[in-house]
C-alpha cells in the first residue's frame, strides 16, 4: 500500500499525499484575508466615521489577523514535514513533528475564534439600548470566557504532560467526545451570537433597505455554524490512530482553517458598517417617562437652562435681530415638528383634573393700593370761604 507508482512521483496530490490541497486552499485563504485587511485600514483612513471608533477595534482585528495568518504558516511547515502523507511513508520523528506543529495551529484557531467572539460581542454591547440587553451581552461574554478556559484547560490535559500535542502516539482521554462537546458548544455560541445580532440591528431606527443589508452583512456568522458541522463529520477520522490520520485529517484541517479565515472576515465586517453605535440607554418601565408640554422631544428631565445656553445670542440691530429670531424659531419648529412625526403622542385623559380651591385670605396679596379711593377733606381752620 505504501509503494509509490512511478507515474505519482513527480505528481503534487496523490492517493497518498493530500498535503497540496491543504497548502492550496490555506494560501487562497490567506490571499483573501490580507485584501480584507487591506480594505478596512484604508476605509478606516478615509472615513471620519471610522476615524472616531475605539481604539479596541483595530487590536481585536490585528491580533486576530496575526493567529490567522500564523496559522496557515504552521500549517505549512507541517505539510513540508510530511502531513498529509500516508502514515506508513513517515518516520516516528516526522510524525511527532507533525502533531507539534498541528497542536500549535489549534492553539492559533482558538486565540483566533475567541478574540472574533469577543468582536462581535463588543459590537452588540455598543448597539445596546437598554440594561436588559447589555446584561444579556455580557451573560453571552460569560459563557465565551467559560469555553475559552474549558478548551483550554482541555488541551493542555488532553494528553499525558509533557508532550500534551501527541495525540496519535500517546496516553490521550477521549479526545472525539471532548472535541465534539467543544465544537457543538461552539457552533451553539455562533448562533446565539448570530440572533442577538440581527435582532439588534432590527431594532435600530434604520430603513428596510439599511437593516436588511446588515442582516446580509451578518449571515456569514451562518456559515461559521456550518464549518462547525462539517469538523464534526470529519471529527473520527481526524484523531482515529488505526484510520491513517496524517491522511485522512486533511478534510478536518482544510475547515479549521476556512473557520478561521472567516472568523476574521466576519470582525472586519462588524467594524467596517457604520452603524449609530453611541446611544444612551433607553428606561425600561413606563413610568420613568415624564411627558409634558417642553419636554416632549428632549432628553429626560432637561432643563429650560439647557435650552437657553444652547439657543445662540443674537447681537445687531433690533429689525435684523428680530428677522434672525423669526428664521431659527422657524427652522427649529421645523424640526422639532420631523423629530415629532416618528413619535407617538402621548395620551391625554378626557377628563380634565380637578381645579385646585382657592387660597384662604391671609394668603392672598394685599391689593389695597390699587384700589381707588374717594375722600373729602376738611378745609383748615381760619379759612373762608368767599
Amino acid at each position: 500500500m505504501c509503494d509509490i507508482q512511478p507515474e505519482q512521483k513527480n505528481a503534487l496530490i496523490s492517493a497518498q499525499n493530500h498535503g497540496t490541497l491543504l497548502l492550496m486552499v490555506a494560501w487562497s485563504l490567506a490571499s483573501l484575508l490580507v485584501i480584507a485587511a487591506i480594505t478596512r485600514a484604508v476605509a478606516r483612513c478615509r472615513s471620519e466615521r471610522l476615524r472616531r471608533l475605539p481604539w479596541i477595534d483595530d487590536v481585536i482585528i490585528f491580533v486576530a489577523f496575526c493567529c490567522a495568518i500564523g496559522s496557515t504558516v504552521i500549517n505549512t511547515i507541517a505539510v513540508t514535514l510530511g502531513f498529509g502523507m500516508a502514515r506508513c511513508l513517515l518516520s516516528d520523528d516526522a510524525v511527532e513533528m507533525i502533531e507539534l506543529m498541528l497542536f500549535i495551529s489549534t492553539i492559533l484557531f482558538v486565540v483566533t475564534v475567541s478574540i472574533t467572539k469577543t468582536g462581535a460581542l463588543v459590537f452588540l454591547y455598543r448597539l445596546a439600548e437598554t440594561v436588559k440587553q447589555r446584561a444579556i451581552v455580557i451573560v453571552m461574554g460569560t459563557l465565551v470566557l467559560l469555553w475559552i478556559i474549558g478548551i483550554t484547560v482541555g488541551m493542555v490535559f488532553q494528553c499525558e504532560l509533557p508532550m500534551p500535542w501527541n495525540i496519535w502516539n500517546g496516553t490521550c482521554i477521549p479526545l472525539i467526545p471532548f472535541w465534539m462537546t467543544l465544537i457543538i458548544v461552539d457552533a451553539a455560541l455562533d448562533t446565539a451570537i448570530f440572533i442577538l445580532c440581527t435582532y439588534s440591528v432590527w431594532r435600530l431606527d434604520e430603513s428596510y433597505l439599511q437593516r436588511t443589508l446588515g442582516t446580509l452583512l451578518l449571515s456569514p456568522m451562518l456559515i461559521l455554524v456550518a464549518a462547525s458541522i462539517v469538523r464534526v463529520i470529519y471529527l473520527e477520522p481526524a484523531f482515529d490512530r488505526d484510520a491513517d490520520p496524517t491522511l485522512k485529517s486533511i478534510p478536518y484541517v482544510i475547515t479549521t482553517q476556512g473557520q478561521t479565515t472567516l472568523a476574521v472576515f466576519i470582525v472586519c465586517i462588524l467594524c467596517l458598517k457604520q452603524w449609530p453605535y453611541s446611544r444612551p440607554l433607553k428606561p425600561t418601565s413606563r413610568h420613568s417617562r415624564r411627558w409634558s408640554g417642553t419636554t416632549i422631544d428632549a432628553t429626560l428631565y432637561e432643563s429650560y437652562n439647557s435650552y437657553k445656553s444652547s439657543s445662540p445670542m443674537v447681537k445687531g440691530p433690533l429689525p435684523s435681530t428680530q428677522s434672525s429670531m423669526l428664521a431659527t424659531k422657524s427652522s427649529m419648529g421645523s424640526l422639532k415638528n420631523n423629530a415629532l412625526s416618528d413619535k407617538p403622542a402621548p395620551r391625554r385623559s378626557p377628563i380634565p383634573p380637578p381645579r385646585p380651591p382657592p387660597p384662604p385670605e391671609s394668603q392672598r396679596p394685599d391689593l389695597s393700593l390699587f384700589y381707588k379711593r374717594t375722600s373729602i377733606r376738611r378745609p383748615p381752620v381760619g379759612y373762608v370761604v368767599r
